[in-house]
């Protein structure tokens, strides 16, 4: 079967942090919450920054290390973000200049909340599995700011908001799909998701964000446990079709 999946990976973080316990502090919150965050620091976005900024220099590095030939094998530019800056035109269309990449090359944006990045890797998987250019690359860039929404004097509009602002940051990781996957190789076809609509988190506009961190945690455990019931419903009939009669036993 075809080979594919993750031959480069790169992370930016941004250029500030700051540390959780003095936000808290700050935003009068139970300081004791915090251990379950697992978290120290959470990135916090200058004024010079954007997710077109954040998304650049997550790819940089892997664009650097590429030869001539292997740069210009990258037909696809997908930017996976729920921090979009036009209503009109993806922010692929920047990085793609800015990276300096073929003008042939697919570029387009996916909104999701969390799940775009999850769909571009499969839409690039799928690109790569079509065989329809051989020896193509797709370039996966999950990009994004959060901007919590405070009222005056930095209290969250709702209470139950309030504990989204520290665990949430901003940054880009970009992904390099191919044929050729050093860094990790793709299952194919073997994968289970799970979804429903919940209001856990609410973006009305592109600087203001607000949500509810335990309804958010328990949406993502509940569905993790599904997705993964999923799969194994999959996989466990696929074994079945390929002669494997003791699965689940």
């Amino acid at each position: 079967m075809q080979q594919v999946g993750i031959e480069a990976l790169s992370v930016y973080g941004g250029a500030a942090q700051l540390e959780l316990r003095k936000l808290a502090q700050a935003r009068q919150l139970d300081i004791s919450r915090f251990d379950n965050l697992m978290m120290k620091e959470k990135a916090v976005s200058l004024p010079y920054e954007d997710p077109v900024s954040y998304a650049v220099n997550a790819a940089k590095p892997i664009i650097d290390r590429l030869s001539d030939a292997d740069k210009q094998r990258i037909e696809m530019v997908i930017t996976c973000s729920e921090s979009g800056i036009d209503f009109g035109k993806s922010m692929s269309t920047y990085i793609q200049e800015y990276l300096g990449l073929s003008r042939n090359c697919r570029m387009f944006e996916l909104k999701q909340a969390c799940y775009s990045g999850t769909a571009g890797l499969q839409m690039a998987i799928n690109l790569i599995l079509s065989q329809t250019f051989p020896g193509a690359k797709a370039l996966v860039i999950a990009t994004d700011i959060s901007r919590f929404l405070v009222a005056e004097g930095g209290e969250a509009i709702n209470y139950d908001w309030s504990f989204a602002e520290p665990s949430s940051g901003a940054g880009a990781v970009a992904l390099l799909v191919s044929d050729t996957p050093h860094i990790f190789q793709i299952d194919v076809g073997c994968n289970g998701y799970y979804g429903y609509e919940v209001m856990d988190t609410c973006r009305p506009n592109p600087d203001s964000e607000a949500g509810d961190a335990d309804l958010s945690l328990l949406s993502y455990l509940d569905c993790c446990e599904n997705a993964y019931r999923h799969y194994q419903n999959f996989l466990g009939s696929l074994l079945l079709r390929l002669g494997f009669d003791n699965v689940g036993r």
